[in-house]
């Protein structure tokens, strides 16, 4: 049976399970395929293999939940949904919901996507209430989770309520903006808007939701080819105020788009007072960020945008962000200023849930996540650097890259294989922000392409000992080996189907030069799915989806969060070939992505806390401000600056690690002193207690931790351990009764180390310590500093110390319920039962990546870690102190690593 003829069944099968009350067995759905593959056109003519995949699919597609997220609103908030849920007619939204059936989201998905998006209408304004009214929220998702979705959702339910004018703001480039017009066209207008003008029927332009029905039809002032201009929209020939339905708009996010837009609606629609408007702010965050071009200028876009909500007196605005740390919460100068912003969401904040499919990074980057799909780049230095100038081209491709793109070819056979022949198949190459490097890069890997596809056109009918006398055959039974020989197929299923699956592979730039071409994915112009490796820069790290994206090849260099997580095109949803992904990036972007998954996923429970303690949204955007890991948002935002920068930071509930050391000789050997010191002076009342992962200290008196802080010479890129800011907290902690402290030396005897000469310590009763071996990067390291790997010197569990078994047991016990798919439990957690600080103190034997055999420094090195008690997010923090940013340091030792993705060049 062909893949259309699987499709469909599946389909068929699903409405059946859809609609059934009891438990959903493996037996049940098998009986259901066969009992409707024996009607037209399926004849009966399926096998057990087809049954077993749609089976698959099946089971997977009815396992998927979501939860329906958090909220937090200001306290003036009025209901008024549930009174007036029986006077609206839901068309477009039935429309839409009939829309994601079809598209197999899960039952349960659909409903989860319901509640969330009446919690959403809910609490943007009743667009029939008389009077002037404002409304502002913030919706705060996951990168490639389905923000689209959700707010088109919320633009259906919207429509149907009663908001005439609606405009969605999608990003800052035109590849993002046409491919979210695109996206409005299938799930709410129902209409293709680029042939809006055409003299074709409305039934020829059906796209969507306008399969389902196309009586009614919204107005688009864009089209999917096309942003808005006054000459298109003068061409409707009327005013806002006489369409019957509603009116969308999807522009970009520039300076003079905006203005034209406002011109018009005041030069062609007076009496816009009566007129309910929505604006959905895609990327929200994006319309803060420092950047040097005028059409993107934070301030102007800003300015532009609340003008444009001005014009209607009945306005909501309802921003969707991906990133938490968002820089309208950060960079304004004072916390006035943030909290009086007309863009500030000071109505509610809501914090969607993924889901339980979505391929996050946690799942990606967590240190014991069960997918296999990171590989660790080292090979690319000498041919293509990650710092390097616009003319700086490549004369080969990296042996890693032709690996990854053999990767590709291989998938798309297995995909094949497993009745996938008709879906999008993607590959994603972010190498350099240069579009001419992007372009030179384009040749080297169609060259490369062709190579493979003429080795398999001549070799690949040949039997299998014959086909691999041929060297590019056999690369790909090596790279078969090393990474699929785990699955279902064997090489020769593998070798018979590698011509279908290279035959239709296309190599396209996505980049703002002339040479770039649209990631168009449109089933009318592919009906049997596009194949293509996409080679861009800018153009495809923020906002855009690359749909089937299976391999990407990553090398980018940046520290700052929203850039990251924005480039990670990779997340989402693989259904069904998750098990064939595979990443390619170097070991410090490794590094920063497992950084930042940790600290989004901590404030992302913070947001949990403040919804328990019916926190609001000021509270919020305080929190995000106030965290410790705004420091480097801060520096970026204000580099230019070239002045010293104050930011509060509350450090309840928090850790901070010296994930940063200085490699001079002379600093290494006093702050061995000073640990000498710390342990020297431990009063008689102390007593030391070996614990699971080293000897534990009680009752450390405060002044002490402070002399050995105040002693231990910091690295100034290792921010959070600033010595005065801590310092200043503990005297805070002291005026709150925290006198004394627990220290934990760690050591672990599964890390013993063999050659490291400073192994006595005072206060050890004759215990030999056991020093952590640590594996260093070579790459881009700080000045005269090494960097630890994922910017982590504890690891997990070490927070424990301390605590009593109840203690542990009675926090775990808590979290899993609230979290039954964890199977790890996060270190935060211990933090809110911890009564006073633990110290945390590491000896580490260093050792360079490829010269593990001698120790970087022979007498080991000092690190510390601090646990401080507490449950962040749970009130607002009192006890603030203050850090220095220095942005001159910053701009002169991490300027390319901060700024060097404002645009592609």
């Amino acid at each position: 049976m062909n893949d259309e003829l699987l499709d469909t069944l599946e389909d068929i099968v699903a409405r059946i399970l859809e609609g059934n009350t009891t438990v959903i067995g493996t037996e049940f759905i098998k009986e259901n395929i066969r009992n409707y593959a024996e009607i037209v056109p399926f004849k009966g003519k399926i096998f057990e293999s087809e049954i077993a995949i749609i089976t698959k699919r099946l089971e997977t597609r009815f396992d998927i939940t979501m939860g329906i997220g958090s909220i937090l609103k200001a306290n003036d908030y009025i209901p008024w949904l549930d009174d007036t849920r029986g006077e609206i007619d839901w068309y477009y939204w039935a429309r839409y919901k009939w829309f994601l059936s079809k598209n197999s989201f899960s039952p349960s998905v659909i409903q989860g996507l319901d509640i969330v998006s009446n919690k959403i209408i809910d609490h943007l304004e009743n667009p029939k209430k008389e009077g002037s009214w404002a409304r502002k929220g913030l919706v705060v998702g996951h990168v490639q989770s389905g923000k689209t979705a959700n707010y088109t959702g919320v633009i259906a339910k919207a429509a149907d309520s009663g908001y005439k004018v609606i405009i969605v703001l999608a990003g800052l480039i035109r590849p993002l903006r046409d491919q979210t017009q695109i996206r409005i066209d299938e799930g709410f207008i129902g209409l293709d808007s680029s042939k809006q003008l055409d003299v074709s029927s409305l039934k020829e332009k059906r796209i969507g939701v306008g399969f389902k029905d196309y009586s009614r039809t919204p107005i688009s002032l864009t089209t999917s080819t096309q942003d808005f201009k006054s000459k298109i929209a003068n061409q409707l020939g009327a005013q806002i105020k006489h369409f019957n339905e509603p009116v969308v708009l999807v522009i970009k996010k520039n300076v003079s788009i905006l203005k034209n837009l406002i011109n018009w609606l005041k030069s062609n629609n007076l009496e816009l007072n009566n007129v309910p408007m929505l604006l959905i702010d895609d990327e929200a965050d994006h319309a803060s960020i420092n950047t040097k071009k005028d059409d993107q200028d934070p301030t102007t876009t800003n300015k532009r945008i609340r003008e444009l909500l001005s014009l209607f007196e009945k306005n909501s605005y309802l921003g969707y962000t991906a990133t938490p740390f968002a820089n309208i919460f950060i960079d304004p100068d004072s916390e006035n200023e943030m909290l009086n912003d007309d863009l500030f969401p000071r109505d509610f904040i809501i914090s969607l849930d993924a889901p339980s499919n979505y391929m996050g990074a946690k799942r990606i980057f967590d240190d014991d996540s069960n997918l296999d799909i990171l590989r660790e780049l080292d090979d690319y230095a000498d041919i293509l650097p990650l710092k390097h100038k616009k003319d700086d081209f490549p004369e080969i491709i990296p042996s890693s890259l032709k690996e990854a793109i053999r990767s590709f070819v291989l998938i798309k056979a297995i995909r094949n294989l497993r009745s996938q022949r008709k879906k999008h198949n993607s590959m994603l190459i972010n190498i350099s922000r240069f579009t001419d490097v992007q372009s030179h890069l384009k040749l080297l890997v169609h060259d490369y392409l062709t190579e493979l596809r003429d080795a398999i056109s001549n070799h690949g009918a040949l039997s299998e000992k014959n086909a691999l006398r041929n060297s590019s055959i056999t690369d790909l039974k090596s790279t078969w080996d090393k990474e699929f020989d785990k699955t279902e197929y064997s090489w020769t299923n593998i070798q018979n189907e590698l011509k279908n699956a290279i035959s239709p592979v296309k190599v396209i730039e996505v980049n703002s030069s002339k040479n770039s071409e649209p990631l168009d994915y449109n089933e009318d112009n592919f009906p049997n799915g596009r194949n293509l490796i996409a080679v861009g820069g800018i153009s495809l790290s923020r906002g855009l989806t690359l749909e089937g994206l299976t391999v990407s090849y990553f090398l980018r260099n940046s520290i700052m969060y929203d850039t990251l997580m924005q480039m990670g095109r990779w997340f989402g949803y693989r259904t069904n070939f998750e098990d064939l992904c595979r990443i390619y990036m170097s070991e410090e972007a490794i590094s920063w992505y497992s950084h930042i998954s940790r600290a989004t996923e901590e404030l992302r429970n913070e947001f949990k806390n403040m919804e328990k303690a019916q926190m609001t949204p000021r509270d919020f955007g305080l929190c995000v401000r106030n965290h410790p890991e705004s420091l480097i948002v801060t520096a970026r935002n204000k580099m230019r600056s070239g002045r010293n920068i104050i930011r509060k930071i509350s450090l309840e509930g928090r850790l901070v690690e010296t994930s940063i050391l200085i490699k001079s000789k002379e600093v290494i050997q006093k702050n061995h002193q000073a640990l000498h010191q710390l342990l020297s002076n431990i009063p008689s009342i102390s007593h030391i207690k070996k614990e699971t992962y080293g000897y534990l200290f009680n009752e450390i008196p405060v002044d002490n931790i402070a002399t050995f802080l105040g002693d231990f010479i910091n690295h100034p890129a290792s921010q959070k351990t600033e010595n005065k800011p801590l310092i200043d907290y503990l005297e805070l902690l002291k005026k709150d009764g925290i006198n004394t402290w627990d220290l934990i030396l760690i050591s672990l005897s599964s890390t013993k180390s063999d050659n490291i000469t400073n192994k006595e310590l005072p206060s050890l009763q004759g215990n030999e310590i056991s020093y952590q071996k640590r594996t260093i990067s070579t790459e881009k390291q700080p000045e005269s500093g090494i960097r630890l790997n994922k910017n982590r010197v504890a690891s997990r569990g070490h927070e424990k110390s301390g605590l009593t078994i109840e203690q542990i047991n009675s926090v775990e016990d808590s979290f899993h319920k609230n979290n039954p798919e964890t199977k790890n439990y996060p270190d935060h957690i211990y933090r809110s039962k911890r009564t006073k600080p633990l110290l945390m103190i590491h000896l580490l034997d260093c050792r360079y990546k490829g010269n593990e055999n001698k120790a970087i420094f022979p007498e080991g090195i000092v690190a510390y870690g601090i646990s401080f008690p507490g449950e962040a997010g749970s009130r607002i923090p009192e006890n603030l102190v203050e850090y220095v940013v220095n942005t001159t340091w910053w701009d002169k030792n991490y300027s390319d690593l901060l700024d060097e993705d404002d645009s592609d060049e």
